[in-house]
């Protein structure tokens, strides 16, 4: 069976749920293809993969030759953006005339799909695959509403959690074609490790673009208000909020003790997590209203054996259960912040077993290789009953 995967670029390493999806199926026997709008090959070695170059259905970019121009003509449109990219779109959708099965990653890109089948240029059935992003910013501006046609010409839609699920029937969505399938990480791949901190220097650790919604802000306010004063802090991971981030440590008077190390290599990030204790991530909803599904890195984190922090956002507490498998508090609650990290920093045995359960969620409900198993098993069941249509 022919599955397509559409994508805004490829492979990219700050989606490596997509990969880790596309790997699943070709171990599977799915005869896998991408269309995305343009490619990455060459630029990291961390996701330079012999697989994703040799795809059995191959890589292309959906404009082809204009794909070059896409930016550009984004800027040069204007407000005509949406009906000049919609008809370059049309034009060239016979690149996914070939598949069995279309699945979207992003709202985005269903909806760019949904309206070429609308216009009877494809056929094959559309799985749209809502992450974060695509769906807390139209809810911020109240147009969640524009995946209408996602709706109407898709067969199903996965959001990564019960939190999108909800807003998505909210605005129409029809409840049984709506259905949560989370992310997950292997387990396999993940060596746990408890590490004490009873005599050590306690290092906490946070994996992430430097973003608003990362919440990394507060967790270095809760660090600078934190009694225990041996403790070290890294920070792996750039973006906009780089310089900022900085300056506040150095206003807290904590700057000796974070280390903002920028991108890392992969196998420079596990060995780190491998020597950490604590995992924090104190996400919060963006002013723009990005937000995130349910973070892979903390998923990652779990697996490992960390002890994780985090917050009442989105679909956060469906992977963290408070005291049970981690810890969470309400969002730039920064005292309550503060107050956890000293709980934890006082008791360690506790938190060896809060890890161990959080490893065993991992495996049970986080699991990439059941949860692989699973979305293959939809795939053909809609491409199976296409080909009967």
């Amino acid at each position: 069976m022919k599955i397509c995967f559409v994508v805004d670029k490829f492979p990219s390493l700050s989606e490596t749920f997509v990969l880790d999806q596309i790997a699943g199926c070709l171990e599977r026997g799915m005869e896998v293809g991408v269309v995305c709008n343009e490619t990455s090959f060459g630029r990291d070695s961390n996701i330079d993969d012999p697989r994703w170059q040799a795809l059995p259905g191959k890589v292309v970019c959906w404009w082809g030759g204009l794909a070059r121009y896409r930016p550009l003509l984004r800027k040069w449109s204007g407000r005509f953006w949406d009906k000049l990219s919609t008809a370059i779109d049309i034009a060239h959708a016979r690149k996914l005339q070939g598949a069995d099965v279309i699945v979207a990653h992003f709202g985005n890109n269903g909806m760019r799909v949904a309206r070429a089948i609308k216009r009877g240029r494809i056929s094959a059935p559309l799985v749209t695959i809502f992450h974060g992003r695509d769906v807390g910013e139209p809810l911020h501006d109240n147009t969640l509403a524009r995946y209408k046609i996602v709706f109407e010409k898709g067969v199903l839609q996965l959001p990564v959690n019960a939190f999108f699920r909800d807003a998505l029937i909210e605005v129409g969505a029809s409840p049984e074609q709506v259905v949560v399938h989370h992310m997950g990480v292997r387990p396999s791949d993940i060596d746990y490790r408890w590490r004490s901190w009873e005599q050590a220097t306690l290092s906490f650790i946070s994996v992430c673009r430097l973003t608003e919604k990362k919440g990394i802000e507060y967790a270095l306010r809760a660090l600078a208000g934190l009694p225990r004063r041996d403790w070290i802090y890294s920070v792996i991971g750039g973006g906009e909020l780089l310089e900022e981030l900085k300056g506040i440590a150095a206003e807290l008077g904590i700057a000796d003790r974070v280390n903002f190390l920028g991108p890392r290599p992969h196998s420079e990030v596990k060995q780190r997590l491998r020597d950490a204790h604590v995992f924090l991530l104190p996400s919060v909803g963006a002013r723009d209203g990005d937000l995130e599904g349910i973070p892979v890195s903390l998923m990652e984190a779990m697996a490992a054996g960390l002890t994780v922090v985090s917050t009442y956002h989105s679909g956060i507490p469906e992977l963290i259960d408070d005291h049970k498998t981690g810890f969470l508090v309400a969002e730039r609650d920064v005292a309550a912040l503060t107050g956890k990290l000293a709980w934890i920093a006082e008791n360690p045995k506790p938190c060896e077993e809060i890890a161990l359960a959080a490893r065993k969620k991992i495996e049970a409900e986080f699991n990439s290789d059941l949860l692989n198993q699973h979305f293959v098993e939809i795939a053909m069941r809609l491409g199976e009953t296409r080909s009967l249509a």
